[in-house]
């Protein structure tokens, strides 16, 4: 017996007493699991991941994408500024008053053939190309004489003229508009010389028709565009009659002419051919 001990039974109890050591140590859950089937679908169980460190910042937000660049086509040109209005608008200001010019009257006496009478008048544009002209002017004289006491009548002379007239604005500009303006226009004088049965009287007309032309200058580039400044040169057809009466006798003399309106003086343009209006 104990020689069966001490040969093989020895190593055959020490490898039994190991088995029955690990069994023991192990948990009992490992002895109860049971056998995989095969057949049941495999379940991977939701196992969270590890904390992230207290000390980790949170990671930055992705900057969006940026635009991409224009296309570079050249610079753009500047819009045109609104065309200026000229300052003959006739939306705004259709009737003009003013100083048309001085026209000489006839008379017919020895001692005064013409007297000078300035025409004042108005004009009115029916479209921004036509417009109509309309002027009257007159001119009187008189007085006395004291020599010594005898009190003298002076003759009187008097005087008056109308004209008429249709601008055609052919062409307008911001500031000027050149025209041409066919007219027409009549005047008539008078005076007397003495008294009673030896008196004289003495009467003349004049009628005159043509056409001038030239520039209206408006002063809006000083900032009064209502103001404009008229000067003309032209043709004109013209009848002058002188006519004299004394004791039932009449003696007529009639000149007719056609000539430039500046006639021989330069400085007539300015007395008769230069007008001043204002419009409203």
């Amino acid at each position: 017996m104990r020689r069966l001990l001490t040969g093989k039974a020895v190593p055959r109890l020490a490898g039994v007493l190991s088995v029955i050591a690990v069994v023991v140590s192990s948990p009992p859950s490992h002895a109860q699991e049971p056998v995989p089937d095969e057949d049941a679908p495999t379940v991977t169980p939701n196992v969270p991941g590890p904390p992230p460190p207290a000390s980790a910042a949170p990671p930055a937000p992705t900057p969006s994408p940026a635009p991409p660049p224009a296309a570079v086509t050249g610079s753009a040109p500047a819009p045109e500024p609104p065309a200026s209005r000229p300052d003959l608008d006739v939306e705004a200001r259709r009737w003009a008053i003013g100083y048309v010019g001085m026209s000489q009257v006839p008379v017919g006496s020895p001692m005064i053939q013409d007297i000078t009478a300035p025409a004042i008048g108005v004009r009115y544009w029916v479209t921004p190309k036509v417009g109509v002209d309309f002027a009257v002017g007159f001119s009187w004289s008189g007085g006395s004489v004291d020599a010594g006491g005898m009190l003298t009548d002076k003759d009187s002379v008097s005087g008056y003229l109308v004209q008429a007239g249709a601008p055609l604005a052919l062409s307008t500009h911001r500031h000027v508009s050149f025209q041409v303006i066919p007219y027409l226009a009549y005047a008539q004088g008078q005076t007397s010389l003495g008294t009673g049965t030896a008196a004289i009287d003495f009467s003349g007309l004049r009628f005159d028709v043509g056409v001038r032309s030239g520039l209206e200058v408006f002063f809006g580039f000083i900032g009064i565009p209502e103001l404009s400044l008229s000067a003309t040169v032209g043709l004109q057809f013209e009848i002058r009659r002188y006519t004299f009466e004394t004791a039932g006798a009449r003696q007529h003399d009639t000149t007719t002419g056609f000539s430039t309106t500046v006639q021989s003086n330069p400085w007539d343009i300015f007395a008769g051919n230069v007008a001043a209006r204002y419009y409203f």
